[in-house]
C-alpha cells in the first residue's frame, strides 16, 4: 500500500516536520490498475494479503465522484527462531497489523482516510542456555538453567484524515487530523543459575572441549512490571500557492501529547548465599564505649522504580518558498523556510530556519547544499531516566544544526541505468539526551541535555538490471560522539562504517527465474556496563549474507526460497552481564542473533 517512500538523512525542508536527525516520508496509495486487485503471499514465518477496489465514476461532469480503497493484512511469527540460537525454551510470538485506506475525488476536492492497527505479543518460557565466548586462547563457556516467564505486548493504532480543496490551478488548501495511541507492557520474572568455566582448547588432550576450570557460579533473577500508555492527537491546516516561478507552502498545527509511564524493574545477583551488592555486619565504637551492630541485609544489584505523567501541547507553524533560476546553461533550485515551535512542557519557543540549494550543471552532476536548525519534542520514552528512576518533565527539547553537501548523477553503463548519490554531512546537537542500546531496547539515562556531534560520508549506487528488480551498493563512514561529562565519548549509534550490497538478476536465458544476493556489514556498536555513560568496549562487526531464488509461473503466481544468514555467522545483538565472585570481575556474555534460516514463499495475484 506504500506508493512512495523517501528517506532524508538530514537537511530536510520546513514542510517535513520537527525531527532531530532524519525523516521517513511515506505516501500511501492504491495501484493505478483501473480495476480491483487482490494479492496474497504466504511463507513459513509470515504472510500478507492485500485487496483494493475502484468505484464507478459519476456521470455528472461538474461533480464527478470517484472513489478507491484498499486493505492490507500482515502476519509474522518468530517462534521457529528460538531453537536456532544458544537459548532453548518455549516461545510464542505473533505480530499482526492491518492497514486501511479510502480516497474520494471530485473536481475540486480530495478526501483521504488512513487507519493502521498493530498487535505484537511475545511470550517466552526459557529453559536453558549454553554460550561460548572469549578469544582463541581463552575460551569461556556459560551454562545457564532458567525457570520463569517473560511476556511482552506492544499495541499501536493510528487513524488520520486529510481533505484538500483546489479552488483553482494555483491554490491548494488542506486540513488534516490524526490520532495515535500506544499501549505497551513488559512483564518478566526469570530465575537462573549459571556456571562459568574455562574450556580446554588443547586439541591433543582427551578432555578437549570440556570445562577445565570453574571460574564461578551464581544466581540471577530479573523481575519487571513495566507499562506505558501514550496518546497523541493532531490538527493542522495549510496550503500551497503556485506563483508561476515561485511556490509557497504554509501551515499551522497543534499536537496534544499525553502519556502515563510506570517502571518497576530489578535485578538480583547471588553467589554462595550472598546478594550483590553485599553489605556486611559492621561494629562501631561510640564516645560512650557502646557497641552497635548493624545486621547485614540484602541489597538488589539494580533497581528501577518510577512513575510519571506527560501532558504536553505542541503548537507549530511553517513557511516555505522555493523556485528555480536559470543561469547561463545551468539551473539553480533554491528552498528557504522556517518552522516556529512552542513546547508547553519545557515552555520553549524555537524558530528553526532552513535553507537549501540545488545546481544542475552541464556535465550531468547535480550538486546540493543544505543548512538548517532542527528541534524535536520529547516522547514519554525519551523522558525516562533509568539511572535515577524518575520521569524528567522539565528538560529542554533536543536540538541540532545540520550542514550537508551532496552530489548525484544518472548514467548508463553496459546499457544499464545507474544512479549515484554521495553526501558529506556534519550535525551538531547542542541539546541531546544520553542513551544506551540493549538489542532493540533503548534506555535513556537522564542527566541531560548534553552535546553531541555526527559527521561522515554516505555513498550509494543504485541500478535496475531488469524490470521489477533492484540492485545497489552503498558505503557509509561516520562518527557519532557525545559529551555529557568532561570528554567526548562514543555515542550508542557510533558504528563507524556500514556496507551493503544487493544484486538481483535473472538466470541467462530464463527470465522467469530470478536470483538475488544481499550482503550487509556494519561496524560493532560501543557498549559498557549497564546504565553507565562510559562505553569503552566494542562489539564485533555485524556480517550477514542472504540468498534468494524466485520462479515466476505466470503473471499471477510465483514461488520463492530465501536463505537468511547463509554463512551462519554469529552476530551479537546485546550482552548479558554476569560476575565472577572470586575476583569481582564482570563478564559481558554476548547474546547472539539467529543462525541460518530458510523461508518458503508462495505469492498469488488475482
Amino acid at each position: 500500500m506504500v506508493r512512495k517512500l523517501e528517506f532524508s538523512a538530514g537537511g530536510f525542508s520546513s514542510v517535513e516536520g520537527d525531527k532531530l536527525s532524519s525523516v521517513l516520508k511515506l505516501e500511501y496509495g492504491i495501484p493505478n490498475t483501473g480495476e480491483s486487485n487482490f494479492r496474497t503471499r504466504a511463507g513459513i514465518f509470515s504472510g500478507r494479503f492485500f485487496a483494493s477496489y475502484r468505484g464507478p465514476k459519476s456521470n455528472n461532469k461538474e461533480n464527478r465522484i470517484q472513489s478507491n480503497g484498499g486493505i492490507g493484512i500482515r502476519y509474522r511469527s518468530n517462534s521457529p527462531f528460538i531453537n536456532t540460537g544458544d537459548s532453548k525454551g518455549d516461545l510464542f510470538s505473533a505480530s499482526y497489523d492491518i492497514q486501511f485506506i479510502e480516497n474520494f475525488y471530485t473536481k475540486k476536492w480530495h478526501h483521504e482516510f488512513l487507519g493502521i492497527a498493530q498487535l505484537s505479543n511475545f511470550t517466552l518460557n526459557p529453559i536453558s542456555r549454553v554460550t561460548e565466548f572469549g578469544t582463541v586462547t581463552d575460551v569461556l563457556r556459560l551454562n545457564v538453567s532458567m525457570r520463569g516467564k517473560e511476556s511482552y505486548s506492544y499495541n499501536n493504532a493510528f487513524s488520520g484524515w486529510r481533505s484538500t480543496f483546489r479552488p483553482n490551478k494555483k491554490l491548494n488548501i488542506f486540513a488534516e487530523g490524526s490520532l495515535i495511541q500506544a499501549l505497551e507492557s513488559e512483564n518478566a520474572d526469570v530465575i537462573s543459575a549459571y556456571l562459568l568455566g574455562e574450556v580446554n582448547n588443547n586439541m591433543g588432550s582427551d578432555d578437549f572441549g570440556e570445562i577445565s576450570y570453574q571460574r564461578g557460579s551464581g544466581g540471577h533473577q530479573r523481575f519487571a512490571r513495566n507499562y506505558l500508555f501514550a496518546r497523541e492527537s493532531h490538527l493542522a491546516i495549510g496550503g500551497t500557492l503556485d506563483l508561476n516561478d515561485i511556490n509557497i507552502d504554509f501551515g499551522v498545527g497543534s499536537r496534544r501529547q499525553f502519556g502515563l509511564d510506570r517502571l518497576y524493574e530489578w535485578v538480583n545477583l547471588d553467589s554462595a548465599g550472598y546478594s550483590l551488592a553485599h553489605n556486611p555486619t559492621r561494629v562501631t565504637l561510640t564516645s560512650e564505649d557502646t557497641l552497635f551492630e548493624f545486621k547485614e541485609y540484602l541489597k538488589l544489584f539494580q533497581v528501577t522504580a518510577s512513575e510519571g505523567e506527560l501532558n504536553n501541547l505542541k503548537n507549530y507553524a511553517f513557511f516555505r518558498i522555493n523556485g528555480v533560476d536559470k543561469i547561463k546553461n545551468s539551473s539553480i533550485y533554491w528552498d528557504a523556510g522556517f518552522r516556529l515551535l512552542h513546547d508547553s512542557r519545557s515552555n520553549e519557543i524555537r524558530i528553526s530556519p532552513r535553507l537549501s540549494f540545488k545546481h544542475w550543471g552541464s556535465n550531468g552532476i547535480v550538486w546540493d547544499l543544505k543548512f538548517g536548525s532542527y528541534a524535536q519534542t520529547a516522547s514519554v520514552r525519551e523522558l525516562r531516566d533509568w539511572r535515577n528512576s524518575n520521569l524528567i518533565t522539565n528538560s529542554k527539547m533536543q536540538h541540532a544544526w545540520h550542514s550537508i553537501l551532496g552530489a548525484e548523477k544518472k548514467f548508463l553503463s553496459r546499457d544499464r541505468p545507474f544512479f549515484w548519490r554521495a553526501e558529506i554531512y556534519y550535525k551538531f546537537l547542542d541539546n541531546a539526551f544520553p542513551f544506551e542500546q540493549d538489542g532493540m531496547r533503548v534506555r535513556y539515562l537522564g542527566n541531560g541535555p548534553g552535546i553531541a556531534r555526527v559527521f561522515g560520508l554516505d555513498n550509494r549506487v543504485h541500478s535496475q538490471w531488469l524490470p521489477g528488480t533492484e540492485s545497489w551498493v552503498s558505503l557509509s563512514l561516520f562518527r557519532s560522539q557525545e559529551k555529557f561529562e568532561d570528554t567526548w565519548s562514543r555515542r550508542g549509534s557510533d558504528y563507524r562504517y556500514a556496507f551493503s550490497l544487493r544484486v538481483e538478476d535473472a538466470l541467462k536465458g530464463f527470465t522467469n527465474d530470478k536470483v538475488y544476493l544481499q550482503v550487509s556489514i556494519t561496524g560493532g556498536f560501543p557498549f559498557g556496563s549497564p546504565l553507565s555513560f562510559s562505553k569503552p568496549f566494542k562489539a564485533p562487526p555485524y556480517r550477514r549474507m542472504d540468498l534468494g531464488f524466485q520462479h515466476i509461473f505466470n503473471s499471477k503466481s510465483s514461488v520463492s526460497i530465501e536463505v537468511f544468514n547463509l554463512l551462519e555467522i554469529r552476530n551479537t545483538a546485546s550482552y548479558f552481564w554476569i560476575m565472577d565472585i572470586s575476583t569481582a570481575r564482570e563478564y559481558a556474555v554476548p547474546n547472539y542473533l539467529t543462525s541460518r534460516l530458510i523461508n518458503f514463499i508462495y505469492q498469488y495475484q488475482f
